[in-house]
């Protein structure tokens, strides 16, 4: 809990620090997180590539677009072959799709303001390589949470005082609004594509396709800087495969609450774009100490620092070029399955000119076994988890405007942190259609 005062402690200062700056108008509210925000609302970061969907110029669907009633459809199929595997070897399949809509609220009449809904299904189904590995940081990133139909996101979201002030609630995932960094989702494993694991494996946080019940409140100081809270309820259950409706509070644990503080530099070509965050989060869940399962710990905190910076440029007012990311987490030293977490890589976007917005990615992650856990298992003459390691490489293809794939070589050490597992390689592909 000191440790989380202290996080939270550090944030207040920011905030109050970055008040004093607040000398220039903010632009349109910039997305943080990987929500579906409505294309003609708000502009897209430069350090991401936009899918342009394939049935976009059908014309109904650019009459309900002008109404207010943005379309959304997506596929992700991502197979993959190990070739060891403490349960052996061979190929596996998983698949995601996502159905939905968002609903601008002014151009449908309802509000003079810049209000959106989004409503958000999604399907998940197939097998996974880590089932082979027995690796904790997934080699298919979409597989997981559920292999069925479920709702994803039902929530509303209003901008006041020049799109400063920012308020958004319902049901979603909180990971839509917190700890998002460009290149991360460059990337196959769930390791980087997504958010970090050690607040996913050590707290109430989740991603998507789960949903919570909360919201967050977030203010724009300039046109840099950034400050939120939030609050979400943790509900463990509704990651089950019977549980993709589950919305009510019937086995509710507690609540977590973030709070996150963030810079974000660059807005045309000319900029080297970048990322900074840095969070601390409490959940008030009671759980069972880790090293000593008899014993219930009321509480659980950590927190993380964030950074994807352009470092390199291939020529002037392009965005082709060189970036560089790091992420560092620390959690909860009683509870938490990983002490700590860490990620580093770079993504190359461009790497010829005729090719902008295709990207060559190398990351690193690592996954530290809390003390705790290791001392229990010594103890009880069981086989000792240390830390696992991941290596990705892998091409992003733009094959279409409305198409990508991503061929991509992993390298996963000591799956699940135990030394008499193999080490192995696994081939991957991310296919990605937005219709």
């Amino acid at each position: 809990m000191i440790w989380c005062r202290r996080a939270l402690g550090v944030g207040a200062l920011a905030v109050g620090t970055l008040a004093a700056q607040a000398n220039q108008p903010p632009p349109s509210f910039l997305s943080q997180g990987t929500e579906v925000r409505p294309p003609d609302e708000q502009p897209e970061p430069l350090d991401r590539v936009v899918q342009t969907p394939f049935f976009e110029n059908w014309d109904w669907r650019k009459r309900l677009a002008d109404d207010g009633v943005t379309l959304i459809a997506q596929f992700v199929g991502e197979p993959a072959w190990n070739d060891r595997g403490y349960r052996g070897t061979g190929s596996t399949y998983a698949q995601d799709l996502q159905l939905g809509a968002v609903l601008n609220l002014r151009k449908l009449g309802w509000r003079q303001d810049d209000g959106v809904v989004r409503i958000l299904f999604s399907d998940r189904t197939g097998t996974a390589a880590a089932n082979n590995t027995g690796a904790y940081i997934q080699d298919q990133g979409y597989w997981g949470q559920g292999e069925n139909l479920r709702l994803d996101e039902l929530d509303v979201e209003r901008t006041f005082f020049s799109h400063r002030l920012d308020v958004k609630g319902g049901f979603y995932s909180m990971g839509n609004d917190f700890g998002g960094l460009p290149y991360l989702c460059n990337f196959n494993t769930s390791g980087t594509c997504g958010h970090p694991l050690g607040p996913i494996y050590g707290s109430g946080w989740r991603d998507s396709p789960t949903g919570a019940w909360g919201g967050r409140i977030k203010w724009k100081f300039s046109y840099k800087w950034y400050a939120q809270i939030g609050t979400y309820d943790v509900t463990p259950d509704r990651t089950l495969h019977s549980q993709g409706f589950n919305l009510d509070f019937s086995n509710t644990t507690g609540v977590i609450v973030p709070v996150e503080v963030g810079y974000v530099h660059g807005s045309t070509p000319d900029d080297y774009p970048g990322t900074y965050k840095i969070e601390g989060y409490y959940d008030s869940s009671r759980v069972s100490d880790i090293g000593e399962p008899g014993r219930r710990v009321n509480g659980r905190e950590g927190g993380y620092i964030q950074g994807a910076q352009q470092i390199w440029k291939a020529e002037p007012g392009s965005v082709r070029g060189l970036s560089a990311f790091v992420v560092a987490t620390l959690s909860d030293p009683e509870t938490a399955l990983f002490r700590t977490y860490y990620e580093a890589g770079l993504s190359w976007r461009g790497p010829v000119k005729a090719r902008a917005d295709d990207w060559v990615s190398l990351a690193w992650m690592e996954a530290n076994i809390n003390p705790d856990l290791r001392r229990l298992e010594e103890v009880s003459d069981k086989p000792t988890q240390t830390r696992e390691q991941l290596l990705e490489l892998n091409y992003t293809w733009q094959a279409t405007p409305w198409c990508l794939v991503r061929p991509a070589l992993q390298y996963a050490m000591r799956p699940g942190g135990y030394e008499a597992r193999p080490d192995t390689f696994i081939f991957s592909a991310h296919i990605q259609i937005t219709f």
